[in-house]
């Protein structure tokens, strides 16, 4: 098996140990002090074309592939797992989803902003009581006309705090497991959606 990187995905990861040089590394411990990163660097992070990884140019992504995704998100979480978490989440867990299983219209709503670095997603699983088991939330959303009503609370959902949208899982049917949960993209400023900060992580 041939291990060689092809000379763009050689481009991309010197693309992303640079910048990490430039503008991660120096400033992570004031960061991870402050539980905070410095938001001007979701921008940067897209207009490097790292927040558009594999996404298609038709909807504002940078192309490229998944290695190069890899690539990419190992050296930013070598100068900073936060800066890597943006990314991962945002558009590894986001902006991925919507491209694959989106509407059109959600595809053309989201996809150039998160790509862009103009807006950020976050990724609503993580729950009080069930963890991440997908399997067994108790977020439900329930059908009211042409809307869906959602009832629940999540937690150490990163990106969570000052993200524009969620990929938010909530139960939609009593069918046992994973059969029940459905996905909803929800913009953060929806009337009664409501965030708050968790103070004294480890990191991240």
């Amino acid at each position: 098996m041939d291990l060689t990187l092809s000379e763009e995905q050689e481009a991309v990861r010197k693309l992303a140990e640079d910048f990490v040089a430039r503008e991660v590394a120096p400033h992570a411990v004031a960061w991870d002090r402050a539980e905070n990163v410095d938001k001007s660097i979701v921008k940067k992070l897209g207009d490097l074309g790292f927040l558009g990884l594999t996404v298609p140019e038709e909807y504002g992504g940078s192309g490229g592939d998944h290695l190069s995704y890899c690539l990419v998100t190992e050296e930013l979480g070598r100068g900073d797992s936060s800066v890597r978490g943006i990314v991962s989440v945002s558009l590894g867990l986001v902006a991925k989803t919507v491209a694959s299983w989106g509407s059109e219209e959600q595809k053309r709503q989201w996809l150039p902003r998160l790509t862009a670095g103009e807006v950020i997603g976050c990724f609503g699983l993580t729950e009080p009581g069930t963890g991440s088991d997908a399997g067994n939330l108790a977020t439900r959303a329930v059908r009211d006309g042409g809307d869906y009503v959602v009832n629940g609370t999540k937690m150490f959902i990163t990106n969570g705090t000052w993200a524009d949208v969620v990929l938010l899982f909530a139960r939609t049917n009593d069918a046992p497991g994973h059969r029940g949960v459905s996905a909803f993209l929800v913009p953060t400023d929806t009337p009664g959606l409501t965030r708050r900060t968790i103070h004294g992580k480890l990191g991240l």
